[in-house]
């Protein structure tokens, strides 16, 4: 009985071994991507990112790995509770040495000019994409509502301020919608 107890001891020393350093292999990897989202995100060189550190586990399961550029911008990196992908984005600090647009300030101020504009929550809103900048410098955000909206908004060359707006609603009109809300759908009148 005590060489079963002692196996079966021994087993689990090991297990817990192995799942420590798969978590170190997965700070590792998170640490990695994190690495090449930032330098993407703030177009710089991969080996201009200074410091990277995983922060842990929030209580909420997602990961946070912090770090910093040669040229002083802080950033963090939110990672899903597997760790295989960012799913939010921080960075403050510093300016690039291209002068880059902040995307993620765009989106976000996108989310709130379009839920503004579709009377809406900004929780509703389903979708949103930086599209690049245009030849005449605008910037473009691209985005959907869960009622189906699509809408764009073009920013100034220097991503700050929505200079136009455009929207589109769903052609249908659907069942369950309000006599309040029926101004929305082009199908309903």
């Amino acid at each position: 009985m005590k060489q079963k107890t002692a196996r079966i001891l021994a087993y689990a020393v090991v297990a817990l071994g192995a799942g420590q350093a798969a978590t170190a292999a997965d700070q590792s990897q998170m640490m990695s991507n994190c690495n090449s989202y930032a330098a993407h995100h703030l177009h710089v060189s991969t080996s201009d990112i200074a410091s990277l550190s995983y922060q842990g586990q929030r209580v909420d399961g997602t990961h946070a790995v912090n770090g910093s550029t040669t040229s002083g911008q802080t950033f963090q990196c939110s990672f899903n509770r597997g760790g295989t992908h960012v799913v939010n984005w921080y960075h403050s600090g510093g300016i690039s040495s291209g002068g880059a647009v902040d995307e993620s300030q765009m989106l976000s101020s996108c989310n709130t000019y379009a839920a503004h504009h579709l009377h809406v929550s900004p929780s509703e809103i389903a979708s949103l994409s930086y599209e690049g900048q245009r030849v005449d410098g605008t910037h473009a955000v691209n985005g959907s509502a869960a009622s189906g909206q699509t809408f764009q908004c073009s920013f100034d060359r220097t991503g700050t301020r929505v200079v136009h707006w455009y929207h589109s609603a769903p052609t249908d009109c659907p069942a369950d919608v309000s006599e309040a809300d029926r101004y929305r759908y082009p199908g309903c009148n």
